[in-house]
């Protein structure tokens, strides 16, 4: 069965949790990682309700962040905010820059089939440039990663399927693979003979191969980290003239 990160919201509270196409519910987080060394991931981005965490996004231009198409699915965009610059959730940090939400740009994603998990949101004014906020490169329209590419991922996701969300930036070194499950658009990954990937809360967070965002965190089969079943990833090169078009605007 496969699991979506997905958005569940009311006035009081906000959970994030995996989607299954299915009808199954589940939670999304780095499992297995470690800590990361704070701002080695400038362009990063956390997505949140009230200051609460629920998805990841990338800074792939000063205006404008790369993030999961089901992490804003029934959601409006006018209650999210955007942070760069941030390390631990909880610690008022002098390095952090939010936003809001001016425009959001889809490119016909399918929660059924779980195609086109991408969504462009440009921010309601251009991100200061510095050693702790800076834009990620881009693949080039259809590169491909071949399988056993050495890869990093990140995120505040839960730290287990049943566990808690992690407060300060976890990061992930997997391999991505090729199976009967990953899909052409997708990038899969693995981490070799252990139990590690990604959880709630990463949804929409970078895939990073050789300095190239190549991968958007989509979904899960079954459980976090299970050591079986791979991760997916929304393949950013299959969306280059997509992301070219909304960053033209």
């Amino acid at each position: 069965m496969m699991k979506l990160l997905w958005l569940l919201s009311s006035a009081l509270w906000v959970l994030c949790t995996v989607y299954s196409s299915q009808g199954g519910i589940l939670q999304n987080w780095i499992v297995g990682g470690r800590e990361a060394v704070p701002n080695s991931w400038p362009f990063i981005a956390s997505l949140q309700i009230r200051g609460l965490h629920f998805c990841g996004g990338s800074l792939v231009a000063p205006q404008f962040v790369i993030t999961a198409a089901h992490c804003l699915m029934d959601l409006n965009p006018a209650f999210v905010t955007i942070v760069l610059g941030a390390h631990s959730l909880s610690a008022n940090e002098v390095t952090r820059q939010t936003f809001q939400i001016l425009q959001v740009f889809e490119n016909g994603f399918n929660p059924r089939s779980l195609k086109n998990d991408i969504l462009v949101l440009k921010l309601n004014r251009a991100a200061d440039l510095n050693v702790t906020v800076q834009t990620v490169k881009l693949p080039k329209q259809n590169q491909t990663v071949p399988a056993r590419t050495q890869c990093v991922t990140a995120g505040w996701g839960q730290l287990s399927t049943q566990g808690r969300s992690s407060d300060r930036l976890q990061e992930l070194n997997v391999t991505t693979t090729r199976n009967r499950f990953c899909r052409p658009t997708n990038v899969c990954t693995r981490v070799i003979k252990r139990q590690a990937g990604i959880c709630f809360g990463d949804s929409g967070g970078p895939l990073v191969c050789n300095g190239v965002l190549h991968g958007v965190s989509s979904f899960i089969i079954r459980t976090c980290g299970s050591g079986v079943d791979p991760d997916f990833f929304a393949q950013v090169a299959l969306f280059r003239s997509f992301i070219d078009s909304a960053l033209a605007s």
